[in-house]
């Protein structure tokens, strides 16, 4: 499981689990996209605070929303060309959002329960 934050040319900031999709299995094989698990769109809850006092050593507080709010799907394939930069999330950052999914899969498993 790779999680990434993934900078859209949007400008969006997503936090996901983040694969790659091939053509075919072997050596000879070629990228089709990318696919997006459990995407959330990264922001930063700015503190009135922080601008009273100047401590910018302060941590960041980091809001997570559903990337794509109007689907039930948990997946999403991107094209190559829809993305500017990929990079490691901060551990703090990654736990986060294991969290966030890992509830939403238990309330998941229990509506289907019921």
């Amino acid at each position: 499981m790779a999680i990434q934050i993934v900078t859209l040319k949007t400008g969006d900031q997503i936090i996901c689990e983040l694969k790659e999709l091939y053509t075919d299995e072997g050596e000879d094989r070629k990228g089709i996209c990318l696919l997006v698990e459990n995407p959330y769109i990264l922001s930063i809850i700015e503190s009135q605070q922080k601008y009273l006092t100047e401590n910018y050593e302060e941590e960041l507080q980091v809001k997570f929303s559903k990337w794509n709010p109007y689907s039930i799907d948990t997946k999403f394939k991107l094209p190559y060309d829809s993305v500017m930069t990929i990079s490691s999330p901060e551990s703090g950052l990654e736990n986060a959002w294991k969290e966030k999914v890992n509830q939403l899969d238990k309330l998941e498993d229990g509506k289907s329960e019921n």
